[in-house]
């Protein structure tokens, strides 16, 4: 993963910069896959903090 990488870094950071964000938002969908089936007492702190805030923003 690394040398891939280093080979987009050196053929413009703008493909590093979105190769990262492509990263970023699948890590962010599964997140969303994952909280949406899971029952609360089967997520960790953190993620059933992240669903809180999820349901804070569908409410507005």
């Amino acid at each position: 993963m690394w040398a891939v990488m280093q080979e987009l870094a050196i053929s413009g950071p703008y493909v590093l910069l979105a190769f990262v964000m492509l990263l970023a938002v699948m890590m962010l969908s599964a997140l969303v896959i994952a909280l949406r089936d899971a029952e609360p007492g089967h997520r960790p702190e953190i993620i059933r903090a992240l669903a809180e805030l999820m349901s804070f923003w569908k409410r507005r």
